[in-house]
């Protein structure tokens, strides 16, 4: 009788078993790499209409900054997270610059992506549709984004899809980390700082929204909005 209560306990007395330990230097540790590589955006030039390459030559080159910056600062947070110090006033003022950066490195990706003069999108396409379902008309969407664009200041203008109503929105992004939209899908990304166009638009910019506005990929912005749909 004995012998079956204790058969019929094992499974309670398990629970209480203790944990087993691990030993940290037997679990693999891994390395965030702490370079980005710049992205070949030089199938652009020549297929622009109304941006001239030289511009752009110029813009491939400020990108390239970022990218570099990023890799740089990355790499001084990483050494100082591995020394202990990631509670210092210098670790703190290095995280501050390298989300700058990085997002600097992404926008200016996400833009050069969005290029390349595509015809606009096809009328059952369901981001068209979604366009007029929110602003009422295709119309009505770029009165708002050209207007957007516009806005005083530097900074990105960014076509979003809302995490929470997954309504579409114009945004404007100050520098390159304010007002961006935590858990938004960015489907068309604008640079509207003055490097963008000054040295062929001068103050003109709503010369060069124009120019851009003919200049877009609708199919890649398309198929952000396809991916983020099917993502939910």
């Amino acid at each position: 009788m004995l012998k079956k209560c204790f058969i019929f306990l094992l499974p309670v007395l398990s629970l209480f078993a203790k944990t087993p330990s691990y030993d940290p230097q037997l679990i693999p540790q891994t390395s965030p790499s702490t370079e980005f590589e710049a992205k070949d955006f030089s199938h652009l030039l020549g297929h622009l209409k109304g941006i001239d390459d030289d511009l752009f030559k110029m813009h491939f080159t400020l990108y390239n900054g970022y990218v570099k910056n990023a890799s740089a600062l990355l790499t001084s947070l990483t050494k100082l997270r591995e020394k202990g110090k990631d509670t210092s006033l210098e670790y703190g003022a290095l995280e501050r610059r390298f989300v700058w950066e990085f997002d600097g490195m992404v926008l200016h990706e996400l833009y050069f992506e969005n290029l390349g003069p595509k015809p606009f999108l096809d009328r059952k396409d369901p981001l068209r549709l979604k366009m007029i379902m929110d602003f009422g008309s295709v119309e009505q969407w770029k009165k708002n984004f050209v207007a957007t664009g516009l806005i005083k200041g530097v900074g990105w203008v960014i076509l979003y899809q809302c995490p929470k109503s997954g309504h579409l929105k114009n945004i404007w992004v100050d520098e390159h980390n304010i007002n961006l939209v935590p858990g938004g899908k960015p489907l068309l990304i604008m640079d509207v700082w003055e490097h963008a166009y000054i040295t062929e638009y001068g103050l003109d910019r709503a010369g060069y929204i124009e120019a851009f506005m003919q200049n877009i990929d609708w199919e890649v912005v398309s198929a952000r909005y396809k991916e983020a749909e099917s993502s939910k």
